[in-house]
């Protein structure tokens, strides 16, 4: 009998399989040495069967990474519902990325930190799916944006510059405590530990609500 074929369900489970792999992957070997036909054979398939779902490795990078974003999204739109307030709302965004970092560490460093390269030099990109990307890329930035302006009053009388400034300063604080604790590389500073302790991320999470609010507050005097 003839192979049945994949129900859409399906379909989009075995590109989710392969594009949690490929996060991974990607991770720890870096983009330019990912191999389809290693890919493969950690997932059991054949390299032929992958490109049924993706046809090159740059379009695999660009759905593994948008799909990062969505998961991101969808995790945080459902730890959202219980926020009472502005800065509880910031708060649980900021716990939102650690959260997201730990769990799925191979997507968040695509996320955050993809590998350069140029895409546009790629004879089979998807122009489509870039734009799509970058929308999402946009958005997350706005979101935190609004958010901040919300939690923090004074932060609302900057310049847009500035409430750029502040957020760029609260982003990078977070990956920096990400990374601290991915790659282990402040032992003497730190407890031995793979995951950042709860109390560690509650002290960092309000000592930048404090550091921003007071950054807001010197530029008005």
């Amino acid at each position: 009998m003839p192979k049945k074929p994949f129900t859409p369900e399906e379909i989009t489970a075995q590109r989710q399989r392969i594009m949690n792999s490929a996060s991974q992957v990607m991770a720890e070997v870096g983009f330019h040495h990912l191999s389809m036909r290693k890919l493969a054979n950690q997932l059991g398939m054949t390299a032929s069967n992958i490109y049924n779902y993706f046809p090159n490795k740059e379009v695999l990078f660009i759905h593994t990474r948008l799909r990062g974003f969505e998961m991101f999204f969808n995790d945080t739109n459902e730890q959202m519902g219980g926020v009472l307030n502005a800065q509880q709302a910031l708060q649980q965004f900021a716990r939102s990325v650690i959260g997201f970092a730990q769990s799925n560490p191979g997507y968040y460093q695509l996320m955050f930190q993809p590998p350069l390269s140029n895409l546009a030099d790629v004879d089979h990109h998807d122009q489509e799916l870039e734009m799509q990307l970058a929308r999402l890329i946009d958005e997350w930035q706005c979101h935190l944006l609004t958010l901040l302006v919300d939690a923090i009053p004074a932060l609302a009388e900057q310049s847009e510059n500035r409430q750029k400034q502040l957020a760029l300063f609260f982003t990078a604080s977070l990956h920096g405590l990400v990374d601290t604790y991915h790659y282990q590389t402040l032992t003497t500073l730190m407890a031995s530990v793979d995951l950042i302790p709860e109390d560690v991320v509650e002290h960092h999470i309000d000592w930048l609500l404090s550091a921003v609010a007071v950054q807001s507050e010197q530029a008005l005097q």
